[in-house]
């Protein structure tokens, strides 16, 4: 038997051309193997994202040993675990401690809300039958307080700048956030304390922002190098800036 469309001989028994694949008597060409499409890898997004996750867990040990030497000594050791850090680690470490004073002083914010609508609307500050503030005010609450964070970081960014101290972009991050610790464990113990006696609350928020005002002041001077003189006046250009900001976007969203 011969092909019908390639002319070789067929063998017997043989349903299609050894040489071309034609069917015998003629047709189609047998249908050959062909490899599947390629799987594709991972997309940008993918690989973008595994990125972030591997230097946020990264991020999250660093600032776990970052804050157990803040912890023993928050004024003396703020220079000492900013210097456990390169550059990048120590700027993902201050956004992570920036992040973590937004979500506190978020959560306090909401806790007062209640308890302070529960006190006028007679419940006194127990709070009782006035439940939490809808979701989307804890959102506007959050961004408000992210944009404090931005702010006490342009701070530092001014007057680094303007008296030519040491440092760079990472060291204004790392110092913002880990200053605002204090503040931020101030504000959430003391709105969870209101419910006892709002004095709790004033002490408990003096008692923060007075170690935000020391590790700033120690930031100016272990981290940026600033004299003693320009230190003391970068403080307050600090705070000042964070609170500008905090209360612009409180007014533009609420």
């Amino acid at each position: 038997m011969f092909c019908g469309s390639c002319g070789k001989q067929i063998p017997e028994g043989s349903g299609f051309c050894p040489s071309c694949g034609a069917a015998a008597g003629g047709g189609a060409p047998r249908p050959t193997a062909t490899a599947g499409p390629a799987s594709p890898g991972p997309t940008a997004a993918a690989a973008q994202r595994a990125k972030f996750e591997a230097q946020f867990k990264a991020g999250s040990q660093d600032a776990m040993e970052a804050f157990k030497i803040l912890l023993k000594d928050p004024v003396g050791g703020l220079a000492k675990a900013f210097s456990l850090f390169d550059s990048g680690r120590a700027q993902m470490v201050g956004l992570i401690f920036g992040v973590v004073y937004a979500l506190a002083a978020t959560i306090a914010a909401g806790i007062l809300f209640s308890a302070f609508m529960g006190a006028f609307m007679g419940g006194g500050l127990s709070g009782v039958g006035f439940g939490s503030p809808p979701f989307s005010m804890y959102v506007k609450y959050f961004v408000a307080y992210v944009g404090e964070v931005a702010g006490v970081i342009a701070g530092c960014l001014l007057v680094r700048t303007i008296f030519k101290g040491a440092g760079s972009l990472a060291s204004d991050i790392y110092m913002s956030g880990a200053a605002l610790l204090p503040m931020g464990v101030g504000l959430l113990a003391g709105s969870l304390l209101s419910y006892v006696h709002i004095g709790l609350f004033a002490i408990l928020v003096i008692f923060g922002g007075s170690y935000f005002v020391l590790m700033l002041y120690a930031g100016c001077q272990q981290i940026l190098k600033l004299p003693e003189s320009k230190s003391a006046f970068s403080v307050p250009v600090v705070i000042t800036a964070g609170v500008i900001a905090l209360g612009i976007l409180l007014k533009v969203m609420m």
